[in-house]
């Protein structure tokens, strides 16, 4: 009873000291869960997630649900207090919990109790470790965000031309994972590498059933480490390589494009407007460098299909409205187009039209790609113009 008069008081003091932040979990109309500060955004469309300084943008069209749960400190107390006496597992639980709403303080006494019941518990140690870990974590990209001046988040320096671009400015491997990462789907095939024995930690740091996770594909295994955004566990889950839209986007799809719009003296030349291909993309990183490129491409375009009189931006990739996907509607003919490509001096069209096979072929890519657009993270200037003498070396990881 004292321990627990005690533990009521640290809550209190908890409360009082304004450390806990408000979180919740957004669901999405296509199954996914995102665990973080959720906040409405600006434009009042959209709901921002914010998960360990990243922020995700979901339209308000793509929620299902959106649960805020009770203040952490009174939760926590609830729990822990219900707990029998001498239940380890619950206290793991808890401490899981604890953790995952990023409440530090509450996740130590949960798993230091575990441990009082239990010294030799290993999943209190590993909690314990990782707690440590996080804090660290957390204290750094506090600390960095705080050292970054105003300016430099609130104004874009201009794009550089291609021509000027060093091979640098193509994406790296680890942009790469950043993509394999966002768009990997439960039944694709690519090959994944679990370093340091990942899974276990995270049916230690989970509590999941391992009979139920050890069933699971790779794939949706590592779906899961990734869902709890712990960085200690998801550096050690490499895609070694192409998730399927990603294969199928490299083998049949920008090949495709390529040869219509990035041919010389087009998109892949000079006198290409402001909307560039890298036109030999036989290499991982160039690859890569041309899907992002497709993803933030999004011209603003008077007039159209269903978007009034403009200007507004429109995506060369629209993942909502497939048919009014730039790429598709700049492939056909202008006098077929619901938006047209601009009129430029030997415009030749990509497609005969809406039943030529390629434009089935794309619209039915896009139409595999989730519905809504993953934030990677990936910090890139889109090129523009001539693009570089030379291309990056081979690349030694596997894709």
């Amino acid at each position: 009873m004292i321990r627990r008069c005690w533990l009521g008081v640290f809550v209190i003091c908890l409360l009082a000291s304004g450390l806990l932040a408000e979180q919740g979990t957004l669901k999405t109309t296509d199954g996914r869960r995102f665990q973080g500060d959720i906040q409405n955004a600006p434009d009042g469309r959209s709901v921002n997630v914010t998960i360990h300084g990243a922020t995700i943008t979901v339209s308000r069209d793509n929620v299902e649900s959106i649960v805020y749960p009770k203040d952490a400190a009174e939760e926590f107390n609830d729990r822990f207090i219900s707990l029998d006496p001498n239940d380890v597992k619950g206290r793991l639980d808890l401490c899981r919990w604890a953790l995952q709403a990023r409440e530090y303080d509450l996740a130590t006494l949960a798993a230091h109790d575990a441990q009082r019941l239990d010294p030799h518990e290993p999943d209190a140690a590993i909690l314990l470790d990782t707690i440590a870990s996080q804090k660290l974590l957390d204290a750094k990209l506090s600390a960095r965000a705080a050292a970054t001046p105003a300016s430099a988040t609130e104004i874009a320096a201009p794009a550089p031309s291609a021509s000027s671009l060093p091979l640098s400015k193509y994406l790296t491997m680890e942009d790469v994972q950043l993509i394999r990462r966002n768009e990997l789907l439960p039944d694709d095939q690519a090959r994944i590498d679990f370093a340091s024995s990942v899974r276990n930690r995270y049916l230690a740091l989970s509590g999941a059933d391992p009979a139920t996770f050890n069933n699971e594909s790779q794939a949706q295994q590592a779906l899961d480490i990734f869902q709890t955004g712990n960085p200690q566990l998801v550096r050690d889950v490499r895609i070694l390589s192409d998730p399927n839209v990603l294969l199928a986007f490299r083998t049949r799809i920008q090949p495709r494009i390529l040869a219509g719009c990035a041919a010389a003296g087009c998109h892949g030349s000079t006198g290409s407007g402001s909307f560039f291909l890298y036109p030999d993309a036989d290499k991982v990183l160039v690859a890569y460098t041309n899907f992002d490129i497709l993803q933030q491409t999004s011209p603003k375009i008077v007039g159209g299909d269903i978007f009034g009189t403009g200007p507004i931006p429109r995506p060369m990739i629209d993942r909502l409205r497939i048919p009014s996907s730039l790429i598709l509607q700049f492939g056909l003919p202008r006098s077929l187009a619901a938006t047209p490509h601009p009129d430029v001096h030997d415009f030749k069209p990509l497609f005969r039209n809406e039943q030529d096979p390629t434009f089935a072929e794309i619209s039915n890519w896009i139409a595999s790609l989730s519905v809504i657009v993953p934030d990677y993270g990936i910090h890139f200037n889109i090129p523009t113009g001539q693009p570089p003498a030379t291309q990056p070396k081979a690349e030694n990881a596997p894709g």
